[in-house]
């Protein structure tokens, strides 16, 4: 018997009512002491007309719906595959930074009634409420989602059993399911095994992600098989249409002006190689006036090269050392690191070189948590680059 099933007992009261009482009060209690809201907790929401938990990601969906383009064919097969069955799983798979989580975010944000968890690695927190990466707290995050009316057990295996129970259950109306990153699941994405039925039931589906990396099968890993996905969409490179929309709308006056420039769209697409995350790069850069038709076919093909020329400008910077302690240090960190810590662990860092160092490097960090004070990679991909490089 639950702790909280006790005091509902003895007050007379429901028990979500307890746990939700006891949860703002902790809540109230942090904020008090530490002077920050805290992260959100696995505890359940109030009702299906509540996030709950679903909110930690609004971060993320902000930042991978923002610059979005050319996946509409994507999008379509996958809400005509939903319109024409009646369960199943749809699997989306990709090269590193092909724009898997921004697909499925935008999906997310054009169909509210969607559920969802992001398993992201640059969003998980040491000691923090709610780590998206760890099993129990996306099971209790589904959980909630899945079945609303009822409190989920905390952790360990009372939570897996009532998540089993959800997640086999027929359901009146259709429900998508969407889980990110299959991939990042803390620990190894085995840890997901024996979690998801090989059939689906009625009036459930179940949205998957993961990235490609050469004959791993990231569906094996976590109990289930290719003939077993009603349908794979496999992301390539954006075409020069996509570049266009970008240039469009995503890139001010300047890239509307040079979306409808003749050749231009053509040599940032070959510059990109479609490449979706260089593309974002060469995006800002056309915002605010640093590429131009002048120097386009002086920029480097492919995003290694390009990072290489970035770097380069900095290290010529008289705070090139900070750049590199402070990167590293966000880089290595477990999760967001908040401004904080940045301050104690830099020697010589003041709160005026901070901000230029952040200033300098921002393309390459995410800001998070409250007052955006806390700083975290922008993405794998240049986490893996500044290892390599740095």
């Amino acid at each position: 018997m639950s702790v909280a099933t006790v005091l509902a007992r003895q007050a007379g009261r429901d028990e979500r009512a307890v746990v939700d009482s006891v949860r703002q009060l902790w809540a109230s209690a942090l904020t008090r002491e530490t002077g920050r809201a805290p992260a959100p907790s696995s505890v359940p929401a109030q009702g299906p007309s509540s996030d709950g938990s679903r909110w930690f990601f609004q971060h993320l969906l902000d930042y991978h719906t923002e610059k979005f383009a050319g996946r509409d064919g994507e999008i379509s097969a996958i809400r005509d595959h939903i319109d024409e069955h009646d369960r199943g799983y749809v699997f989306v798979d990709g090269l590193s930074g092909y724009g898997k989580t921004s697909l499925l975010a935008m999906l997310v944000r054009q169909q509210p009634s969607y559920l969802y968890h992001f398993i992201s690695q640059r969003y998980k927190t040491a000691g923090g409420a709610f780590d998206p990466t760890l099993r129990d707290h996306l099971l209790s995050n589904l959980c909630e989602q899945l079945d609303p009316h009822r409190a989920a057990p905390i952790e360990g295996l009372a939570l897996t059993d009532r998540f089993l129970e959800v997640v086999q259950s027929d359901r009146e109306n259709p429900t998508v399911l969407v889980l990110d990153a299959i991939d990042e699941v803390d620990k190894h994405p085995s840890f997901l095994r024996g979690l998801l039925p090989r059939r689906l039931p009625k009036n459930l589906f179940v949205l998957l992600s993961a990235r490609s990396q050469g004959e791993r099968s990231y569906l094996e890993e976590v109990g289930l098989t290719p003939d077993g996905i009603g349908l794979r969409v496999t992301l390539g490179g954006l075409d020069t249409d996509a570049v266009r929309q970008l240039l469009l709308h995503h890139a001010g006056p300047a890239g509307a002006a040079l979306g409808q420039r003749p050749g231009f769209v053509d040599a940032l697409h070959d510059v990109s190689e479609g490449d979706p995350f260089y593309l974002r790069f060469l995006v800002e850069d056309v915002e605010h006036g640093r590429l131009t038709p002048e120097n386009i076919r002086r920029t480097p093909n492919g995003l290694y090269p390009y990072l290489d020329e970035q770097f380069e400008h900095l290290h010529r910077s008289v705070d090139s050392g900070l750049h590199n302690m402070v990167l590293g240090l966000i880089l290595e960190a477990y999760g967001p690191l908040h401004r904080s810590d940045l301050l104690r662990n830099v020697p010589g860092l003041t709160g005026g070189k901070l901000d230029q160092v952040v200033c300098d490097v921002q393309r390459f960090l995410l800001r998070t948590g409250e007052h955006r004070q806390s700083y975290t990679f922008c993405h794998n991909r240049f986490r893996e680059y500044f290892r390599e490089k740095h």
